[in-house]
């Protein structure tokens, strides 16, 4: 009878034991699951480089807000396109430089290499967004809008990303991946590509590219140099290096002229207001010839140039509207 009994005790235990490891496992596959959802969602707009990608998509509804005279309903789907193919190029440049970007202690977080998703995820989610935002540009019946956002996405992976592990000085073919959004606005706007005021606007996205990686490459180029990309430092002084960056800013500065003889800006509070803001630029940053190699005077000028292309699209577009009011 006891031995019975402990039988039964035993196959008690036996069978809790295992409801209690099923319990476990249950428990840890939840867990598993639900740090798999919270990486998605960290890694997705981290993939899409949604602080970038959103100046692309506000650069083309600048050129079609200045394209058309004023804020139109039309704008949505094909700006939306252009934001989404940006973001497109952005995962694939992920997936190009996940090697290099596990390198950096800048990147090696981002989503490939910290291990987050797979490149078969990366590749899934480019050709998603690639397709959607080029059905969203093709529902506006223009054709050259879709060829300037496809035309951005070769120039920035497949121009200047290459290039960069070659030269300093990719950023100047490749800053056209910055005039491509604007003129992909403009022309699903219905604009006219040749129109001299789209000349100023795309010169200025332009120009702008180029100081901004530049001060970015200063500010990391411990970083760049181990993942083996060439820096300016590398064959310049630091004293060099900061005269061509102010140099250009300066001529980012002098290009905002153009806005007020092409007819970009109309209203005198507008254009004094673009030439304040230039002034301000090539004031405020001048500190990085005086103070150059100091990395705080780096980031001062990578923030200022930011909120001054900012703030003069805001400026321009604002014009445009309350001109038509």
């Amino acid at each position: 009878m006891n031995s019975i009994t402990r039988t039964s005790r035993r196959e008690e235990v036996t069978e809790f034991e295992v409801n209690v490891s099923r319990s476990s496992v249950a428990e840890l596959e939840g867990r598993r699951q639900r740090r798999q959802v919270a990486d998605l969602v960290h890694a997705i707009p981290e993939l899409m480089k949604i602080r970038i990608t959103f100046f692309v998509g506000m650069s083309a509804a600048f050129g079609y807000i200045i394209a058309s005279g004023g804020l139109r309903i039309g704008m949505i789907l094909p700006v939306t396109g252009i934001f989404v193919m940006a973001c497109a190029s952005a995962a694939t440049n992920h997936y190009q430089e996940i090697d290099t970007d596990a390198m950096m202690h800048r990147t090696n977080k981002r989503p490939l290499p910290a291990g987050m998703v797979t490149p078969a995820f990366v590749m899934a989610l480019i050709v998603s967004l690639a397709v959607t935002g080029s059905l969203l540009v093709l529902l506006t019946g223009n054709g050259a809008a879709l060829v300037l956002s496809w035309l951005a996405f070769f120039s920035y992976n497949l121009i200047y990303t290459p290039l960069k592990k070659a030269t300093p000085f990719a950023v100047i073919p490749g800053s056209f991946v910055g005039s491509f959004p604007v003129m992909a606005g403009w022309a699903a706007s219905g604009g006219n590509l040749f129109d001299p005021r789209l000349m100023a606007i795309a010169a200025f996205f332009f120009i702008w590219q180029i100081p901004h990686f530049w001060l970015l490459m200063d500010l990391y180029s411990a970083d760049y140099e181990r993942a083996k990309f060439p820096t300016l430092r590398m064959s310049f002084s630091e004293k060099a290096v900061a005269i061509m960056i102010f140099a250009w800013m300066v001529i980012l500065a002098a290009s905002s002229f153009f806005f007020v003889t092409t007819g970009v800006v109309g209203s005198t509070v507008a254009q004094a207001a673009v030439a304040a803001l230039g002034f301000w630029l090539v004031t405020g940053t001048f500190s990085i010839i005086v103070h150059s190699g100091e990395k705080h005077a780096s980031k001062s000028a990578f923030m200022k140039i930011n909120i001054y292309v900012l703030a003069v699209t805001l400026v321009v577009m604002i014009d445009k509207v309350i001109g038509r009011i």
